[in-house]
């Protein structure tokens, strides 16, 4: 319930923000500062238009993820970590996708509800049987989206998988 209320009290706060009139001198397609992306790595946050995410599976059952062409919004969060210098081996990448309807201005999900919006969480590194992508099913996800911009937060955990992503908080125009 107390998570509902914040919610609620984030959406109100927001629709009765005022807006700034901002020129042409307005710097186009440059992202806020992300706010939570650790120490040590780089976070990029891209939002695709017109696109659908398709879950596949290879031959061996293994999940990964495919954007194309569709009438969906596909969400891609990456946090790639600083590489240990003069350490084979050492890259290590995690992403979370979700896909969403564009005309559906608010989305607020709970636990396994987040595979309404296919949530993947993916760990890219060289990690013997904890590496590949995964449905989540545990956490809570908000997103809001109104002419071009979009807020999302959300919070997840993966069981038996080690993350260090564990929470997205950002607004971004698109």
């Amino acid at each position: 319930m107390r998570l509902f209320i914040y919610w609620l009290s984030v959406f109100i706060l927001l629709s009765c923000a005022g807006t700034k009139d901002q020129g042409s001198d307005q710097k186009a397609n440059i992202p806020p500062p992300h706010i939570n992306c650790p120490e040590g790595g780089d976070c990029t946050f891209e939002v695709m238009r017109n696109s659908v995410l398709n879950l596949n599976y290879s031959d061996t059952g293994h999940l990964y993820p495919e954007v194309i062409e569709g009438d969906k919004v596909v969400v891609k969060f990456h946090f790639e970590k600083d590489p240990v210098k003069d350490v084979m081996d050492s890259g290590y990448s995690e992403y979370v996708y979700l896909e969403f309807d564009p005309d559906e201005p608010q989305i607020i999900l709970k636990d396994k509800e987040l595979q309404k919006v296919k949530m993947i969480f993916g760990r890219i590194c060289y990690c013997k049987g904890a590496m590949g992508y995964f449905p989540v099913y545990q956490g809570n996800l908000f997103l809001f989206n109104r002419d071009g911009n979009l807020q999302l937060r959300t919070s997840f955990k993966m069981n038996k998988i080690p993350q260090i992503i564990q929470e997205i908080d950002e607004n971004i125009n698109y």
